[in-house]
């Protein structure tokens, strides 16, 4: 093979060379410096520090760094101005990712020995290290500290063609940039210079996993573990391979390996924590991922691994700690931003859903379910208040019902923005509207589950709970699986209709009598329904001691942890009646009575509702 065309050919491609021309050009000057190198090769020789030393040059290769820098202490003490053993130094330094030492040495050397292949191979070291950094500014350049890193590559390569770390090297860089058929021919490059270079059989692997070639890629891996049986780097490749085939118990065990020999390694760290999870070993996922992010602070991925344990957990305070992190890692990643809006949504932060579902707003994929969100928060807002008052007046909200407007014209028959919009109209007393949004949805939705769901929402927001319930109800009927009816249940728990979610779980088991969701949900229904009634008891006594605003707050909690308890509305309408808030009065006395349609003191609660309505105007 014509190595020098081969780098070429690669540097053309990857370092985005725009013309023919000035590729020719450069190719036809190199093919020059071939010829002439070739004629002075035995008047002058060039020797590289990787022929010069090759027992320090094996230990940095395999990554014994620790032991190869004492060997070059030593030999320093005897031969202080060796170019090969203080070339081999800043590559030492530059795989320790102890770069700015080794630049400051390769701006010194370079200067001064420019012919030194293991200087350029160095300094390439450097710039592809760079693309891992944390510092936002080398973040910004990757694809020209790439293209810097395949230049000095070619130049390691034009004063030595049998340098076969560098052909690997210029693999790796040209991998980075997507191009994976002239990755490949550069690392086969390097396994005929030297067949027993286990870090190219290793990459090789790679990208064969890549393309989905799990057999080859674990060809080349054990390749790797033949010539170098000491390989953490073939060890975390063998785990991903595993995962990939589903093998998690065999996967663990090669990823133990990989983090036992190399504990810095934050992917290694992160699927060793991804596999306990499969596992269900919750603990050790936490701790694993926790390491991955001390390793390395700016890889997201741990984060947001994390972020999903403690959403899963209900710990959803630390599950935005954990996505804020990785958005400020990652200021593009709009899904976090999504999801830390919807949390904060369901644990009533609701400046800070306003604010992280404004900034999806007009995304291409997440516009309408930001807007929507903006309208759950101003409803859930007005409900918490028991009445609309400090929102109507709030020109975010009719903005939000213009977005309602502008995203029905695009998607008409979508029956969450009908949903959306029926919420933001009560909130700026457009009943007319509210009613048509409401009847459009009860025409339009289907005989399926997720129709009914959001019909059952529709009557929520228009205060008809008795309607609300029955729909929510026949939506059991509608769920066909287990995988459906636990479906269901998620959505009327989140809705607060724990009574017809215990029904869809009890359906779950009797298809399924072992299944251990349906079980844990049930028993999560009966948690909530007692810390309702400890939140209600203590309503109750703040109730009689004339602390309505109080009395009001621990309704509120009682309702999170279970909606469909007429007393708790009954208190929170008393509560509302005694600091004259009318509107909220008369919402909850509706609520009332629609969950208990046969109340002894059915007629007393609607005179006074007909009362409060006047005094309400």
């Amino acid at each position: 093979m014509n190595y020098k065309k081969l780098v070429i050919s690669s540097i053309v491609v990857m370092a985005a060379l725009s013309t023919q021309v000035y590729a020719k050009e450069l190719q036809a000057q190199v093919q020059k410096n071939t010829a002439n190198s070739a004629k002075t090769a035995k008047a002058a020789p060039v020797q590289s520090s990787t022929q010069a030393y090759p027992e320090i040059s094996k230990l940095i290769e395999y990554n014994h760094c620790a032991q190869a820098d004492e060997k070059i202490r030593q030999l320093l003490n005897l031969k202080p101005n060796d170019v090969n053993l203080l070339a081999l130094r800043t590559v030492s330094m530059a795989k320790q990712h102890k770069l700015d030492p080794a630049q400051k040495e390769l701006d010194k050397l370079l200067k001064q020995y420019p012919k030194n292949p293991t200087l350029h191979y160095a300094q390439g070291l450097v710039y592809l290290q760079r693309t891992t950094s944390s510092d936002v500014d080398y973040i910004k350049n990757t694809r020209g500290l790439i293209n810097n890193s395949i230049k000095e590559f070619v130049n390691a390569v034009n004063l030595n063609s049998k340098y076969y770390e560098a052909y690997n090297a210029m693999g790796v860089a040209t991998l980075k940039l997507g191009n994976k058929n002239d990755a490949m021919d550069l690392f086969n490059t390097a396994i005929k210079i030297n067949p027993s270079f286990a870090t190219a059989y290793d990459n090789i692997g790679v990208v064969e996993m890549m393309n989905g070639n799990l057999d080859s890629a674990e060809n080349y891996f054990m390749k790797a573990m033949k010539y170098n049986s000491h390989n953490p780097t073939a060890w975390y490749h063998m785990a991903q391979v595993e995962t990939r085939r589903g093998n998690y118990s065999k996967a663990l065990t090669w990823v133990n390996h990989s983090v036992h020999v190399n504990p810095n390694s934050s992917p290694a760290l992160t699927l060793q924590g991804e596999l306990y999870l499969k596992q269900g070993n919750q603990a050790a996922a936490i701790n694993s991922f926790k390491k991955a992010q001390i390793v390395k602070p700016e890889n997201s991925r741990p984060y947001l691994n994390l972020a999903t344990i403690y959403e899963n957990r209900a710990d959803e305070e630390f599950a935005m700690e954990q996505l804020k992190t990785a958005i400020a890692i990652n200021p593009n990643y709009q899904e976090g931003k999504l999801r830390i809006a919807n949390m904060a949504l369901h644990t009533r932060k609701y400046d800070q859903a306003l604010d992280y579902y404004s900034k999806l707003v007009g995304d291409s994929n997440y516009n309408d379910e930001a807007i929507v969100g903006l309208a759950n928060t101003y409803y859930e807002m007005a409900k918490d208040r028991g009445n609309n008052e400090g929102i109507t007046t709030n020109k975010e909200v009719y903005l939000a019902y213009d977005y309602i407007n502008q995203a029905i014209e695009k998607c008409p028959e979508d029956l969450k923005l009908h949903l959306a919009k029926l919420k933001l109209a009560r909130l700026v007393h457009q009943e007319p509207l509210s009613r048509d949004s409401l009847n459009y949805i009860i025409q339009a939705a289907g005989n399926n589950l997720m129709d009914s769901v959001i019909k059952g929402e529709a009557y929520l927001a228009m205060g008809r709970e008795k309607d609300a319930v029955y729909t929510f109800e026949n939506a059991v009927n509608f769920s066909n699986s287990v995988d459906d009816d636990l479906y269901l249940a998620e959505i009327l728990v989140h809705n607060k209709q724990f009574r017809t979610a215990r029904l869809a779980l009890q359906k779950a088991l009797t298809k399924d009598p072992n299944n251990v969701i349906a079980k844990n949900g049930i028993a999560y229904i009966n948690l909530c329904e007692t810390k309702s009634n400890e939140f209600f008891d203590i309503a109750q006594r703040e109730y009689q001691q004339n602390n309505y605003a109080t009395a009001i707050e621990y309704c509120n909690r009682a309702i999170d942890f279970y909606h469909n308890s007429p007393q708790i509305a009954k208190l929170k309408a008393m509560s509302y009646e005694k600091e004259l808030n009318y509107r909220g009065a008369i919402k909850y006395y509706q609520q009332y009575l629609a969950m208990n349609p046969n109340a002894a003191d059915k007629a007393e609660i609607d005179k006074k509702i007909e009362k409060f309505k006047v005094k309400a105007k």
